[in-house]
C-alpha cells in the first residue's frame, strides 16, 4: 500500500506495508475520487496490489460509515468528486455503438452516489452528445441541485455556466462549512457545445471575488477547489495567488486554509503550496479514495492529514471501524446491485479471447510486452489495413500515444477490456501519395514532440507501423481523427502544399465499419483463441 504522510514541506513518499487505520478527525474532513473513467465496477484482473475488488457502492459504505464515526464527535465528512466521469469502460462507452453517446448507462448509476459536490473533467466534454445529455435528458447537472461544480466551462450558445460556479457546504453535525469552486484546466479541443475560459481569466470575473467575499460572509471554515488539473499545473498557482491576493480586499483570504484537489493526470501526490495551503491528487479509475484532513485554525500553519486508501474492501474495512458484516449500507448494496445489472445487461463479461501473456500501454517499444508494439504490428493490419484503398501504396498508421488507457491480462479477456484499452470510439482517416522519404521526414518531426506523461515515460509522443519505412515506396499515411489535426499539420510542412484527408471506413451503418474501438474487439478472438477448456 502507497501511504504518503504530510509534512509542512515538499512531498514525501513512503512505502509501507501497513493497513489503513481509523482516521483521526479533524475541523475539515474530505473523501474524494477523481478519474474514474467509468470504473466503477471492481476491477476484474489482478492489476494492482492489493485487489481493488471495491465499486461506487463500497465508495458509497465508506462515507455513510465514516460520517457516522464523525457525528459521534460532533464532526462531519464530505465526499468530492473531482471530474472525467466518462471514457473509460463499457459502462461509459458501450452506449456510444447503440445511442451515440458516452455515459448513456453511467451518469444515471452515478446520481445514485451520495456526493457533496462534483466537478467536471476535460473527458466529459469531448462529445456535444455527451455534454447535451448530461445537461438535458438525464438530469445530470440539475440532479445535484447546484452542487455540480463548472466555474470556468460554459454553454457555447448561452454563455451560462454548465453547472454551478460555486457552491457552499455546510456540515451536519458542526458549524464546519467549506466554499468550494471546481475548475478545469485551459482544455482547448473541447466539443462545439462548450467553451472552456482560462483560469487566469475567470478569477479577473467580478462573480468570483463576489463569491469569495459570500463565503466569508457566510464564516466558511475553508476554501477548497475542486481543480481537473495536475497537482502541479501553473493554473493550481494562478488560482492560489488569485485567492491569497484578494486577501488585501478580504483578510480572512490570507491565512483561510485553502486546499486544491486535483486529478487529470491519473497519479498520486500532494505538495504543499504556503502554510495555509496543499495540493492533493488520489489516483485514478477508482484505484484510490483519497482522504485529507486538517484543522480551521488560521492562528499557526495548517498540518494536513492525508492517506490514499487503496479501493480494496479490507482496506476500507479497517479505514472505517467495520468488518465484512457491518461495512455494507443500504444504499451501498443498492449502488453494486445496480452496477453488476448494467454490467451484465451490456454484456460487458463477454470473453473475447484468452491472451497467454501480459501487455502493457506504458512498456517501451520492441519489449515482448509491448501493447504499442502489439497495436501497430497486430491490430491494425488486422483490423484496419485489411482492406485496400485501391491507390496501390503500401498503409501504414501513425497513431499518439495516448491512444491507449490499459494493459491486457494474460487470462480472459472480456468484452469491457475493449473499452479499459481504447475508449475514445475514433475513425480512422489517410493522406494518400506520400513518399517513403517524406513520411520518414514526418515520423522524425513528430517523434521530436516532447511525451510528458507521467505514465508513458518510456514511449515517444507518436508511434507507427506495421513496419520500418522503406524510402522507395510511396504510403497511404493512416491516423485517427484525434490526432488527425496535429498529424496533417506536419505532413503539411513536409510536403509544402495542401493534402486530402479521405475518410476511412467510418459509416457506422456500413458492416466494414471500424474505429480505434472495434478494432481491438474484432481482432482479439484471432490474436487470442480459446482452447475449449478455457472458457
Amino acid at each position: 500500500m502507497l501511504y504518503m504522510y504530510s509534512l509542512c514541506a515538499t512531498v514525501i513518499a513512503l512505502s509501507l506495508d501497513l493497513v489503513v487505520a481509523i482516521p483521526e478527525l479533524n475541523d475539515i474532513n474530505i473523501l474524494v475520487v477523481t478519474d474514474a473513467h467509468s470504473w466503477i465496477s471492481k476491477h476484474i484482473h489482478d492489476d494492482h496490489d492489493p485487489v481493488l475488488n471495491a465499486d461506487y457502492g463500497s465508495i458509497a459504505s465508506a462515507y455513510l460509515n465514516l460520517k457516522s464515526l464523525a457525528s459521534e464527535t460532533g464532526k462531519d465528512v464530505f465526499l468530492l468528486n473531482n471530474g472525467d466521469h466518462v471514457e473509460g469502460s463499457g459502462l461509459s462507452d458501450a452506449s456510444v455503438y447503440t445511442n451515440g453517446i458516452h455515459g448513456y448507462d453511467l451518469f444515471p448509476l452515478i446520481g445514485m452516489m451520495p456526493f457533496d459536490a462534483l466537478n467536471i473533467g476535460n473527458h466529459d466534454l469531448y462529445d456535444n452528445s455527451t455534454v447535451e445529455y448530461m445537461t438535458g435528458a438525464s438530469n445530470f447537472v440539475e440532479g445535484w441541485n447546484g452542487n455540480y461544480l463548472t466555474s470556468n466551462v460554459y454553454n457555447a450558445t448561452t454563455n451560462d455556466n454548465i453547472g454551478s460556479t460555486h457552491t457552499i457546504l455546510k456540515g451536519e453535525n458542526s458549524d464546519t462549512s467549506i466554499l468550494v469552486f471546481g475548475f478545469l484546466y485551459h482544455q482547448t479541443d473541447a466539443c462545439a457545445a462548450v467553451n472552456v475560459e482560462d483560469p487566469s481569466d475567470t478569477v479577473l470575473s467580478p462573480w468570483f471575488l463576489s463569491a469569495l467575499q459570500e463565503g466569508v460572509d457566510a464564516g466558511v471554515s475553508a476554501i477548497v477547489v475542486l481543480s481537473h488539473m495536475d497537482l502541479k499545473d501553473d493554473n493550481v498557482y494562478v488560482l492560489q495567488e488569485a485567492i491569497r491576493g484578494y486577501g488585501d480586499t478580504i483578510p480572512e483570504l490570507q491565512n483561510m486554509p485553502l486546499q486544491f484537489l486535483t486529478g487529470h493526470t491519473h497519479y498520486r501526490g500532494w505538495s504543499k503550496l504556503d502554510d495555509f495551503s496543499s495540493t492533493f491528487e488520489a489516483g485514478h479509475y477508482l484505484d484510490t479514495l483519497g482522504w485529507i484532513s486538517f484543522s480551521a485554525d488560521t492562528s499557526s500553519p495548517t498540518w494536513f492529514d492525508f492517506q490514499y486508501v487503496d479501493a480494496n474492501l479490507d482496506e476500507l474495512y479497517n479505514f472505517t471501524g467495520t468488518d465484512a458484516s457491518t461495512f455494507d449500507t443500504d444504499l451501498g448494496l443498492e449502488i453494486s446491485s445496480a452496477i453488476e445489472a448494467t454490467v451484465e445487461e451490456l454484456g460487458l463479461r463477454t470473453i473475447l479471447g484468452c491472451p497467454q501473456q501480459d501487455y502493457s500501454y506504458a512498456a517501451g517499444l520492441g519489449t515482448e510486452d509491448s501493447l504499442y508494439d502489439l497495436y501497430m504490428q497486430k491490430v491494425i493490419p488486422l483490423s484496419v489495413l485489411n482492406i485496400p484503398t485501391g491507390t496501390g501504396n503500401t498503409p501504414w498508421h501513425l497513431s499518439s500515444t495516448g491512444s491507449l488507457r490499459y494493459d491486457i491480462y494474460s487470462g480472459e479477456f472480456y468484452y469491457d477490456d475493449v473499452f479499459a484499452i481504447a475508449p475514445f470510439v475514433n475513425v480512422f482517416r489517410y493522406v494518400a501519395d506520400l513518399s517513403g522519404q517524406d513520411l520518414q521526414q514526418i515520423v522524425n518531426e513528430l517523434s521530436q514532440t516532447s511525451n510528458d506523461s507521467p505514465v508513458r515515460t518510456l514511449l515517444p509522443k507518436y508511434v507507427g507501423g506495421p513496419d520500418s519505412i522503406d524510402p522507395n515506396l510511396f504510403y497511404d499515411l493512416f491516423f485517427n481523427d484525434y490526432d488527425e489535426p496535429y498529424i496533417v499539420d506536419a505532413v503539411e510542412a513536409v510536403v509544402g502544399e495542401d493534402v486530402v484527408v479521405v475518410n476511412w471506413r467510418d459509416d457506422s451503418t456500413d458492416p466494414n465499419f471500424v474505429d480505434t474501438t472495434l478494432c481491438w474487439a474484432t481482432s482479439v478472438p484471432a490474436l487470442f483463441p480459446c482452447d475449449t477448456d478455457d472458457v
